[in-house]
């Protein structure tokens, strides 16, 4: 259905020039559109880019979002900063060994992770029954 309406669109503007042969004109005006088309696809603005690949990607604020939770829940319920920290990194250490086990593990995910666990030690306090 796309192609149609982009075979019409080609068609309309080769008559709207007065070209001699609209149909090779549209065909023609047609896969310059599907080339550009694919072009555009395959790279999206910097702007799209960086928030596709970067720190800001959303698998990786999903990341960095759990080890804060996880970590001040941890701190708060152990009452001890270290230990909730070691465990907290252990656990985001381990699902990035099992991602490397089932598909492909990230190095920037652990260091949302970091990022994350970071964040909740300068947050929460481990404080003393």
């Amino acid at each position: 259905m796309p192609c149609l309406v982009l075979l019409c669109l080609g068609l309309v503007a080769s008559r709207a020039r007065g070209d001699v042969s609209p149909a090779s004109t549209a065909i023609d005006s047609v896969t310059h559109v599907l080339r550009a088309a694919d072009s555009l696809a395959a790279f999206p603005p910097p702007r799209v880019r960086a928030w596709q690949l970067g720190l800001l990607r959303p698998d990786r604020m999903e990341h960095a979002s759990l080890s804060f939770a996880l970590a001040s829940a941890f701190t708060m319920a152990m009452r001890d900063r270290a230990g909730s920290a070691a465990l907290t990194f252990a656990l985001g250490a381990g699902k990035e060994f099992w991602d490397s086990r089932h598909g492909g593990a990230d190095a920037v995910d652990l260091a949302a992770d970091a990022i994350g666990l970071g964040l909740s030690l300068l947050v929460i306090r481990g404080r003393a029954p």
